[in-house]
């Protein structure tokens, strides 16, 4: 009598999330529960990048873990307290006897005999600073202590309620937030938040040398000097107005270059309104290499924010400012009533129509504002879409497109743009009639089953070196949606442990706000949300290995994985989709472990083990079905980044269901 043999199927795992189509025809490399993970371009799951709160002083992320000998014991009451070695700020994380285990951003090394005080105690380091290196748990139970540390030194920025905006110019973080009369800007400093400088808008009468006024000049007014940010004359240069760092009294005349080149009519602190909400975007108008500034409105008001927090209004001829944009080197602007204007070209903050500026009417409500790759300005309505072709109000042309609205707040673009409609997650494709536009569905919106009342998306964002667009719900799971090439999508679902309040992003980073009025920032190289553990899972497809109508005995599995030092993942296995029972176990653990076996650029000094480069732990299987699905789960404080790629399911085929 031949004896069973053991078949095995390999399973490469897509990336992907399907829970419409039925569970019989269900693609085996798909998965049907995908949370906190999002897809790889090359197929597979890693876990969703955490994220951070910053201040300018302290960077968790750049917090490190060392231990260091002392000369006499040191007691746990030390521990959590703070004291300077070497002129730096350390935090206790631990202690063991003499063996003191702390904190530090960054690097660091001190000299034996070196000298500190912690608790009202001396004590004199007898050893330079270690690690143990090859006790990996350890280590990365400290560096989670460690990041931990970093997260409670962190300030909210000074104010009340949520944050309203966040800009990142020069690698300088700039956060708006209610103050007790205004809204108030701060800067991101190595001494933490501090108060922005402030602007004051100043008009003018009695204009005698107009051509004196220019951006960047400098001028005196009595014993006062002071810099123009921002100049705007009217057409006729009869009236204007200064944006300018110092306070002017009335009357008092403005000197530039030795003359009289006006008057003060009137001066006024810049003010921004309290409890809006801002929404910016990034250009260099001015071309030069120091002008790249943002542009943000809030639903009444327009600003430049130039580095340093200098605030610059922008006066337009409409009010309520909706939506802003930059096309065609114009800074567009969408207002309330179906309307939408641009500036001069090449000059923000100069709306006189008498000189270039324009506006236009949609006969709809706007809700979105893009500027497609083509050339063409994308105008998201609640009813329909519409298209701005053209270069100059020369040849301006508008022409509706669809007859679908875009959801405000929900218009993105990678190298096509992506929105939520009524109708779910759609895609604008340009056809190939030149200038032409298709809206269709995407196919990560009839996997996901999206329905957009239900998910209620707020925000949007994009992670460009990913080729994903996120968005995020008020009340359910936020979506991590990947492009393909092919013009396919691989979606999952990921949650954060606070309810989001507000989304804004620079050329390189993505910032989130919560209640606690902290900056936070989107980063690979967080491992948790804020010091809180990122609870990862993913459910793979039913798969019946090509025979829905035979019983298999189910042996083990062999899982295809990398990580960036260990990682711990637990796994069950499901038996049949139709059942309400499972395996024995219902949850085992095993180790991940990969990459540190070869130096190269991007892990450049995180070389701490030598280690295999891929992992194939083989997960151990029993009981008998026509199907099986398997899960994986993971939840550390400080756990590294890992790729779950394949699978290889052995089995043997036992007889044909019975009915």
């Amino acid at each position: 009598m031949k004896l069973p043999q053991i078949q095995s199927q390999f399973v490469a795992i897509s990336g992907g999330m399907d829970l419409t189509t039925p569970p019989i025809v269900k693609a085996n490399s798909e998965a049907i529960i995908a949370l906190n993970v999002q897809p790889n371009y090359g197929g597979g799951f890693s876990r969703i990048e955490g994220y951070e709160c910053l201040d300018g002083m302290t960077t968790p992320s750049l917090m490190n873990h060392f231990h260091v000998n002392v000369n006499h014991d040191v007691p746990q009451s030390a521990v959590g307290k703070q004291f300077l070695l070497n002129d730096r700020t350390c935090y206790v994380l631990a202690v063991n006897e003499r063996c003191l285990t702390f904190a530090v951003s960054g690097q660091f090394e001190v000299d034996v005999g070196t000298t500190f005080d912690l608790d009202r105690q001396t004590y004199q380091t007898i050893s330079k600073t270690f690690l143990n290196a090859g006790e990996v748990k350890q280590w990365q139970h400290y560096q989670a202590l460690a990041f931990q540390a970093g997260v409670d030194n962190v300030q909210a920025v000074p104010g009340e309620n949520a944050l309203r905006g966040v800009v990142e110019l020069n690698e300088q973080i700039i956060a708006f937030r209610d103050g007790e009369n205004a809204c108030e800007v701060f800067l991101a400093t190595k001494t933490g938040w501090q108060s922005a400088p402030a602007t004051y808008f100043v008009e003018l009468k009695d204009i005698s040398k107009p051509n004196e006024f220019i951006d960047g000049v400098k001028f005196t007014s009595g014993e006062k000097q002071g810099n123009v940010f921002s100049a705007v004359l009217s057409a006729d240069d009869s009236s204007g107005h200064l944006v300018v760092n110092t306070a002017l009294l009335p009357a008092a005349e403005i000197h530039i270059n030795g003359s009289v080149a006006a008057k003060v009519k009137s001066c006024e602190a810049v003010r921004l309104t309290k409890e809006k909400a801002w929404t910016f975007i990034y250009h260099n108008f001015y071309g030069g290499t120091e002008t790249a500034y943002a542009y943000g409105c809030n639903g009444e008001q327009v600003i430049e924010v130039r580095p340093d927090g200098i605030i610059v209004p922008i006066i337009t001829q409409a009010e309520n400012p909706q939506y802003i944009v930059a096309h065609r080197n114009h800074l567009f602007i969408a207002f309330s009533g179906g309307q939408f204007g641009h500036s001069l070209v090449g000059k923000p903050t100069h709306w006189a129509v008498l000189l270039g500026s324009e506006h236009f009417g949609v006969g709809d409500e706007i809700t979105a504002l893009s500027s497609t790759t083509g050339g063409v300005l994308l105008i998201g309505c609640r009813h329909k879409t519409t298209a701005l072709y053209g270069s100059t109000r020369d040849d301006w042309v508008l022409k509706d497109i669809a007859k679908v609205g875009i959801k405000s707040g929900t218009l993105q673009a990678t190298f096509i743009p992506i929105a939520i409609s009524r109708h779910g997650i759609i895609r604008v494709d340009a056809t190939e009639q030149f200038g032409d536009f298709k809206l269709s569905e995407t196919d990560s919106g009839r996997k996901l089953g999206f329905k957009p009342i239900e998910n209620n998306i707020v925000f949007s964002s994009t992670k460009a070196k990913a080729n994903q667009v996120r968005f995020y719900s008020e009340n359910a799971f936020h979506i991590c949606m990947m492009l393909q090439p092919d013009g396919s999508t691989k979606s999952t679902y990921f949650t954060y442990p606070e309810k989001l309040k507000g989304v804004w992003q620079s050329h390189h980073n993505t910032f989130l706000a919560f209640d606690d009025g902290k900056v936070y920032r989107q980063s690979d190289d967080c491992f948790s949300f804020a010091g809180k553990p990122i609870e990862w899972t993913v459910k793979m497809a039913f798969n019946h290995c090509g025979s829905p109508v035979h019983i298999k005995s189910w042996k083990s599995a062999e899982l295809q994985a990398t990580a960036q030092g260990v990682l711990s993942v637990q796994y069950r296995s499901d038996l049949d989709y139709n059942a309400d029972f499972h395996a024995v176990n219902l949850a085992r653990e095993l180790s991940v472990i990969g990459h540190g076996g070869r130096w190269n650029e991007s892990y450049w000094n995180d070389f701490l083990w030598s280690t295999q480069e891929y992992s194939t732990p083989v997960l151990y299987l029993s009981g008998y079905s026509r199907n099986l699905s398997l899960s994986f789960a993971g939840s550390d404080l400080y756990a590294p980044q890992f790729e779950l790629s394949g699978l290889v399911l052995n089995y043997i085929l036992r007889r044909f269901h019975r009915v």
